[in-house]
């Protein structure tokens, strides 16, 4: 009967997915404006404090409009230097095309007769592989983005979110048996903090990231600095593995200008990994997310399956939390005895 109720509680949520997606990522909008609706809570007008639906709904209004600003501001740059990219894209894939059959044609020279058909083999499934992997990611998403009115969804659950939480918090409590309301709270306060700190830590990262290689590549000289900028940005949002996958075409871009250029931008990625992880990253995430690499690896190939892109961003925090709830249900370890005690304990029985 368990594994029965524990095959239909997967079969619901494998079913209700993309519905789970948009909660999560309503919940993680509202994360990350609670620290601006809680300081413009703390505004007084004419000595009283603003209503939380006037201070929300402000800063709904204040985001919506920098973003507003902003896009109008970057539009006529990035979409430059996107027209002067979509008319390099034939040069570029006939220089791509040529360097591929170099190099193909570098290894076959250098290892032995045989050893090149299990070569080749290995080359063609590793493309299979990678091809396979980044076509699910964008089919899954595809897939959620197709449900226009799950999207919608997301900033109306945000403010919901933000205006009434703790309304909701007593309503969905009163939901289960009294027993488990304690447990389920302290559940949700780990959770708040999981995912409190990683969504605000996601967010200045990839802020971060995007400005630093805008700004770094227009120094070193490459060409579609702010265009490759917002790519970095973009894909930082997936941890570990997010910077690989900008780097990568960014070196490419630069190697196509020159192998010296390639090299700069490189090393600049080596930098700015290195400082990011050991300066920026402990900094804003804290002791909360403590996963280990491989972990963190699994999650996202899980993730990356179930729901794309969007399930590899999603997918850290739920393994901190699948992680802290297993701490939480373990029995405490019992101490052992220390070893003074038990003379002691015979001296007092023999008497």
């Amino acid at each position: 009967m368990a594994i029965v109720v524990a095959a239909a509680a997967a079969y619901v949520l494998y079913r209700l997915r993309f519905v789970l997606v948009t909660v999560a990522l309503g919940a993680m909008l509202a994360y990350a404006l609670l620290p601006l609706v809680d300081r413009a809570g703390r505004v007084r007008l004419w000595g009283r404090r603003a209503p939380r639906l006037v201070t929300v709904l402000a800063v709904f209004l204040a985001v919506a409009l920098v973003v507003t600003v902003l896009t109008r501001l970057a539009v006529r740059p990035v979409g430059a230097e996107a027209q002067r990219f979509a008319q390099n894209v034939e040069q570029y894939r006939d220089q791509v095309g040529t360097f591929l059959i170099q190099m193909q044609d570098a290894l076959h020279r250098g290892v032995p007769a045989p050893l090149v058909p299990p070569l080749d083999r290995a080359l063609g499934q590793a493309e299979t592989i990678v091809l396979g992997a980044v076509t699910g990611a964008l089919r899954g998403t595809a897939r959620w983005i197709s449900n226009g009115f799950e999207v919608v969804l997301i900033p109306i659950l945000a403010f919901y979110f933000l205006l009434d939480l703790p309304v909701l918090r007593d309503e969905w409590l009163a939901f289960l048996p009294s027993g488990t309301r304690r447990t389920v709270l302290a559940a949700g306060r780990r959770a708040d903090r999981i995912v409190a700190g990683y969504v605000r830590a996601q967010i200045i990262l990839m802020l971060l990231s995007g400005v630093a290689v805008g700004i770094g590549l227009a120094l070193l000289g490459v060409r579609f600095p702010l265009l490759l900028g917002i790519l970095a940005g973009l894909t930082r949002a997936i941890p570990i593995i997010g910077p690989v996958l900008g780097a990568i075409p960014i070196v490419g871009i630069a190697a196509l200008q020159s192998p010296g250029t390639a090299a700069a931008v490189f090393v600049f990625f080596v930098v700015l990994q290195l400082a990011e992880s050991k300066v920026v990253l402990p900094k804003l995430v804290g002791h909360e997310l403590r996963l280990h690499a491989a972990t963190i690896l699994l999650a996202l190939l899980i993730g990356n399956a179930l729901f794309g892109l969007m399930g590899m961003f999603l997918a850290p925090p739920a393994a901190a939390f699948a992680k802290a709830l297993r701490e939480m249900f373990e029995p405490e370890p019992v101490p052992a005895p220390r070893a003074d005690a038990v003379p002691a304990a015979a001296g007092v029985l023999g008497r």
